[in-house]
Order: structure tokens, then C-alpha cells, then sequence
């Protein structure tokens, strides 16, 4: 396609498991042999963005490999309602009950993602995205530290516990603002394509204080994630994606990289 930029940002972001839409965008220009020159990421989308940099011909292994191991850690609570909220609550309530062996196994779920097992050192210009919990800045931590960026940016709580990193506490840019890469926006010079699949909480209203106060901070992200999209020259939007791969089957990879073929085809055409 001619109107595809040869030189680009990509921004990605990824709250949870439902990102896979990210990796299919990923797939995707890896199969049009496009690659970014520069790639922020943060939350779930920092790991597939890892597993694509590693340039070694394994991404689409890696992602159904990572794929397979978020869904079953999500299985467990997705029966807790339809809702997209209820399963965030649920999240939180499973984060919060230290002593049921559930969470232990839940825990250990995760802690196989962030051992990188499977994982190489990114081969491109990788910054991954996080948050000083001190001062609220970005803090953008380049692939040669690799594995201290994955770790901060896929720092979401309380699921994780902030990050350690030269003497500062880090959280994934994915609960602050949502868009990794928030604070190179006024200077990145390349074409910037953000990629958003933070999804939507649709349905069920919250009725107790702590989750008010959960849905609070997540609408206050979805806030900001809009305001940030006016500045990038081009953005592929997945916020209501997620409803539509709620089984986390290998079909729903198939389904994500159709439709991640449909966005670029109609995003890239405007230029």
C-alpha cells in the first residue's frame, strides 16, 4: 500500500489480557514487512511489544504462548458476571486476598510471564513506559535495560506492586494516563500511530465504595487516553474490542488479526 508511512512511532498500550488486539496490529506490519523505528509501550502491550523486537522470527509463537497463559489467569475470574467491570473488580478483589491459595496460583500465573521466559532482547528502538509514583512523570526506559522496563511497565496495581528503579517507584503508564510515550508527544518528529486497546467498562454500574472508587480512576484514564489521541497523526482505536474476544480462544487471534488488517487498511488510507 503506498499511503503506509516508511518511517513511524508506534505507541501501544495494554491493560490486561484483552490487548491482544495490540500483537495482532504487531503481526500485522510484520507481515507488510513495516517496521517502526521507535516503539513506546507500556502494560500488556510492553510484553508483545518485547516478544516483536526480538526480531528472531518466534512473535507469533511467543503471543500465543502468552496469550494461553493470561487466559487461563482470567478463566478464573470471568464467570464473576458479563461485565467487563465486574471482571476488573473481580481483579482487584483476587490482587487483595493474600491468604486464599486461589491467589497464590493466580500469582504464580503471572509470575511465569515476568520471568521472560521465552523472551529475547529487543533488536529495535524500544522505550517502555512508566510512571514516577514521587512526581508523576514519565519515565522511559531504553531496550538496553530491557528487563528493569518490562517489569515497570507492566507494573499495574495492585496486581503488582510498583517497581524499583534508580531510586524511584515506577507503575505501568496503562493506569495513569494510558498512553505510553505521553511525554514525548510535542517532540517526536516521526509519524505517530497509537494503538489503544484499553477497553471500555460498559453495563454494570459499581455500588460499593472501593469499586466507585476503581471505576473513578479508570474513567479518569479513558479521560485522559482521549485527550492524548488528538495529537497523534493517526490512531487505531480496540476500546470496544474486547466484548468480542471475552473467550480467549485461538479463534479469537484469528479474529484479532482480521480485524488489526481492517484498521490499518482504513487508518492508513487517510494519509
Amino acid at each position: 500500500m503506498k499511503n503506509i508511512p516508511k518511517k513511524f512511532a508506534l505507541y501501544l498500550n495494554g491493560f490486561n489480557a484483552l490487548s491482544i488486539e495490540g500483537a495482532a496490529v504487531l503481526k500485522e506490519l510484520q507481515d507488510r514487512g513495516l517496521m517502526p523505528q521507535r516503539i513506546y509501550a507500556c502494560g500488556v502491550g510492553a510484553l508483545f511489544a518485547n516478544d516483536y523486537a526480538a526480531l528472531d522470527g518466534k512473535f507469533e509463537s511467543r503471543v500465543l504462548y502468552r496469550f494461553a497463559h493470561l487466559s487461563k489467569t482470567l478463566k478464573f475470574f470471568s464467570n464473576t458476571g458479563n461485565s467487563l467491570f465486574s471482571k476488573l473488580a473481580s481483579t482487584y478483589k483476587l490482587a487483595t486476598a493474600v491468604t486464599s491459595k486461589k491467589v497464590k496460583s493466580i500469582v504464580k500465573e503471572k509470575f511465569m510471564l515476568t520471568k521472560l521466559e521465552n523472551t529475547s532482547k529487543p533488536q529495535i528502538d524500544l522505550r517502555y513506559s512508566a510512571v514516577n509514583l514521587y512526581n508523576a512523570s514519565e519515565v522511559l526506559i531504553s531496550s538496553k535495560e530491557w528487563r528493569a522496563g518490562l517489569k515497570a511497565s507492566m507494573s499495574i496495581v495492585p496486581v503488582f506492586v510498583p517497581a524499583d528503579y534508580r531510586g524511584q517507584k515506577l507503575v505501568s503508564t496503562a493506569i495513569v494516563t494510558g498512553v505510553p510515550g505521553f511525554s514525548t508527544l510535542e517532540n517526536e518528529k516521526l509519524i505517530k500511530i497509537f494503538v489503544n486497546t484499553t477497553p471500555r467498562i460498559r453495563k454494570k454500574l459499581p455500588e460499593r465504595t472501593w469499586e466507585i472508587m476503581l471505576k473513578a480512576d479508570y474513567l479518569r484514564t479513558m479521560s485522559l487516553i482521549d485527550n492524548f489521541s488528538k495529537k497523534f497523526n493517526m490512531v487505531l482505536d480496540f476500546s470496544d474490542f474486547g466484548e468480542d474476544i471475552s473467550n480467549f480462544s485461538t479463534d479469537s487471534w484469528i479474529y484479532a488479526k482480521k480485524i488489526a488488517r481492517k484498521k490499518i487498511d482504513d487508518v492508513f488510507m487517510m494519509l
